[in-house]
């Protein structure tokens, strides 16, 4: 039986899928010498030998035909051992590929893994729980020199200014802030931190469209302009609150709770009572002001189940780089910080007025912070020739809107 090109692939494709690897060769190698131009054969051949030698052989080969072929390239290097940025034209990404067809891969979070989006095989991804996980934030902030933009193309929105960063395989991109289309390619940004943690999305869009359905949004006709989810930053910061207690009369040690107390400290000839307040997580949003008032309507988020970011979970996903720098956001948390314990130890009767207070009458202790990639569905939809917006958690499912 005489088969022609297009049938032998066809026929190497269907058994190399269904594992039948010795067959799926023997088509493939025919398919071969009729077009020994067609990478896609050397692909699949690499895909159905169990031989490393002969994988990067017939990889290389592949790479012969055409130097550029990006799925040849990064399982050549998967091969090699070598975790590296692929550069292509004027972008710097890493495409997550899959290590059987070098199909483009995808983080499915109800899978915690990788899903290739050409074979539908599972790569698992041996996550780790980071809600402890913390820098410690030194006096002079110092700079560190991490690149996380570049698993992703990185856009900027001519229209409202927001820094977005888009799954490499998404050939155009439109702004979840503001819908605009005018969104303009940036080389990578070089020294942003790497994020520390990341929630993963527990909602669908389906999941979305009935909590939406049932949330009290402006009555009337909608048309859904868009329904896109995306992960926004956030920094968070640890820190102890102490202050002075100057009354009349002596405090004494005492335990309020887990995060609040009174203890003495021997300083000759007199000793000194101080107020500690303990702060955990104090969310700083770090991304565009547009959605600000919306963001603080759907937390909080469940923190104890962030994961220890993996690059791969966000292949596939779009998210927003953070335009907040840590020294603006480390200002602005130790305010809070310091307004927070003021209003804790306010209810304990503890202490001088705020405006009596020296600068020596506060001290905040032992900050950390971390970088947290949090969910969010981000929805806009018209009503009356009105465009809306609206935020849901994507952890929780709890929404916020405007009107």
């Amino acid at each position: 039986m005489i088969y022609d090109f297009h049938e032998l692939l066809g026929r190497g494709i269907i058994t190399s899928r269904t594992s039948r690897m010795e067959e799926a060769v023997k088509y493939l190698v025919l398919a071969g010498k009729i077009k020994p131009e067609n990478t896609r054969v050397w692909l699949w051949l690499a895909a159905s030998t169990e031989s490393a030698k002969e994988k990067r052989q017939f990889l290389e080969r592949a790479l012969q035909i055409n130097p550029d072929l990006l799925p040849a390239q990064a399982l050549l290097e998967r091969l090699r051992g070598i975790t590296k940025t692929v550069q292509q034209s004027s972008d710097d990404f890493t495409v997550f590929t899959c290590p059987y067809c070098g199909g483009k891969q995808r983080f499915d979070p109800d899978l915690s893994g990788l899903v290739c989006g050409y074979c539908k095989r599972i790569e698992r991804l041996g996550l780790t729980n980071a809600a402890q996980t913390e820098t410690h934030l030194d006096t002079d902030l110092i700079e560190r020199s991490d690149n996380w933009a570049v698993w992703n193309s990185e856009f900027a929105c001519s229209a409202c200014g927001a820094r977005l960063s888009i799954p490499s395989d998404q050939g155009t991109a439109t702004c979840p802030f503001c819908d605009s289309d005018q969104i303009a390619l940036q080389p990578a940004t070089p020294d942003l931190i790497l994020p520390t943690a990341m929630i993963a999305f527990q909602l669908h869009a389906d999941d979305v469209g009935q909590i939406l359905k049932k949330a009290r949004l402006p009555r009337g006709p909608k048309t859904a302009l868009s329904l896109t989810p995306v992960y926004l930053p956030f920094w968070t910061f640890d820190g102890r609150v102490q202050i002075r207690c100057a009354l009349e009369y002596h405090v004494p040690p005492e335990v309020f709770s887990e995060s609040d107390c009174v203890f003495v400290e021997e300083n000759w000839p007199a000793k000194t009572s101080w107020y500690e307040c303990k702060i955990n997580d104090l969310l700083i949003y770090a991304g565009h002001a547009t959605f600000t008032n919306l963001i603080s309507e759907v937390l909080p988020f469940d923190l104890n189940s962030a994961l220890e970011y993996h690059p791969a979970m966000l292949a596939g996903w779009q998210m927003e780089l953070y335009q907040v720098s840590l020294n603006d956001a480390s200002a602005e948390a130790l305010q809070k910080m310091r307004a927070q314990a003021f209003r804790s130890a306010t209810r304990r009767r503890l202490f001088m007025r705020e405006a009596d207070m020296l600068g020596d009458d506060v001290r905040v202790l032992d900050r950390t912070y971390k970088l947290l990639l949090l969910p969010l569905w981000m929805v806009r939809y018209a009503l009356k020739d009105k465009t809306y917006r609206a935020l849901v958690n994507g952890q929780t499912g709890k929404p916020s809107w405007e009107g």
